[in-house]
């Protein structure tokens, strides 16, 4: 008996939504992740304040010990991975986490130095490894954050420009002319979505002077508005009327943005303009890598004042940790001393470098963009 195959179902598999799920692992593994780095940092605060670093540890302390430093940096690690994959939208929470791990490198040699009574202690040398690797890997996690929030910066904007560009494209005319590159200093009538059928018109075309500047333009004057109308069913003969029609209807459901109300000078002001908006964002492209290059620029002049900054608050550091410390055979310097290692130096302004500069092109961006500067 020949077997008969099946035949095939006509139910289709959905393709995974990336997008979606990876935000739902994330969340579940960031509340144990959490939960596992509370209990590490608990244990090895235990191990501080127990008392632990004032006497010989047993081989089963420092293992302990090593054993929670381990989950403190898997831990960490993660929950600093899905926070910002979760919050992904807000570089905020990067920056909240990268405190968590700069309290991390900077809290550690306090909390040791203030407790420290034998040099020797393999438990204060076990907990200073693993505490400091944490701050850093979160640091370094953050960085990468702030490097991607850089990028997607210079290619695409924030999502706050990208949903302005989208409701500004939606609401503009329906067809743009093509022009050539646009600059800032393009005069409106050579820009897109420019009513050539009114320019004639327009006393700041007349007056060669862009609109945003003569105060009145194509897309704002309804006294223009009803002028290319009426000139518009003035002309022509019986043959053109339905077409006139049309192109009556047009001018008006494309010039009129809103109402028209009594004692009103405009129908729209220039931050809802179509041509406005688009010289904005010509002088977007032109200032945003102005304010890149300036801010590496002065990072790199400001930069052994930087260092000179950095060196005397890790000394300050260390002589608050002195001054704060209860025994005098410890010397608390030698905690702070990896904070002063050129690596750290050169990973400190990179990292600065990269949050100044993604607020620097956010703030170009709002500037410009959002408050129409």
């Amino acid at each position: 008996m020949a077997r008969r195959s099946r035949p095939p179902s006509g139910r289709r598999t959905e393709p995974i939504q990336w997008a979606q799920v990876v935000p739902g692992y994330a969340s579940t593994i960031l509340k144990f992740s959490l939960l596992a780095m509370l209990l590490a940092i608990g244990y090895l605060l235990y191990g501080i304040f127990g008392g632990y670093l004032s006497q010989p540890a047993s081989e089963r302390v420092v293992a302990n010990i090593r054993l929670m430093g381990q989950v403190l940096i898997i831990s960490g690690s993660l929950s600093a991975l899905c926070l910002i994959i979760i919050t992904f939208a807000e570089i905020v929470f990067a920056v909240a986490a990268g405190i968590v791990g700069l309290a991390m490198l900077w809290g550690t040699p306090f909390l040791i130095a203030n407790n420290l009574r034998d040099p020797t202690s393999e438990v204060a040398g076990e907990i200073h490894l693993w505490a400091t690797a944490t701050g850093k890997a979160i640091i370094f996690i953050v960085s990468l954050r702030l490097l991607y929030e850089i990028y997607l910066q210079l290619t695409r904007g924030s999502e706050r420009r990208r949903r302005i560009q989208k409701e500004e494209v939606e609401t503009a005319a329906p067809q743009a002319k093509k022009t050539e590159t646009i600059w800032p200093w393009t005069p409106c009538w050579q820009m897109p979505f420019c009513h050539t059928a009114i320019r004639d018109l327009c006393p700041a075309y007349k007056a060669h002077r862009t609109c945003w500047r003569y105060g009145s333009g194509c897309n704002c004057d309804p006294n223009l508005v009803e002028a290319v109308v009426r000139s518009g069913a003035g002309a022509g003969g019986a043959r053109d009327a339905g077409t006139r029609r049309v192109q009556e209807a047009y001018i008006r459901s494309d010039l009129e943005a809103d109402t028209v109300r009594p004692q009103q000078k405009r129908t729209i002001p220039c931050s809802k303009c179509a041509i406005y908006n688009e010289h904005q964002r010509a002088k977007y492209r032109v200032i945003n890598p102005i304010a890149i290059i300036s801010t590496i620029v002065a990072l790199i002049v400001l930069y052994p004042p930087l260092m000179t900054l950095y060196r005397g608050f890790v000394a300050a550091s260390a002589t608050l940790a002195s001054r704060l410390t209860f025994s005098n055979e410890i010397d608390p310097r030698t905690w702070f001393e990896y904070l002063d290692t050129p690596t750290i130096r050169v990973f400190f302004v990179i990292i600065l470098g990269l949050l100044i500069l993604s607020y620097v092109l956010r703030a170009v961006e709002w500037a410009i963009l959002v408050k129409k500067i």
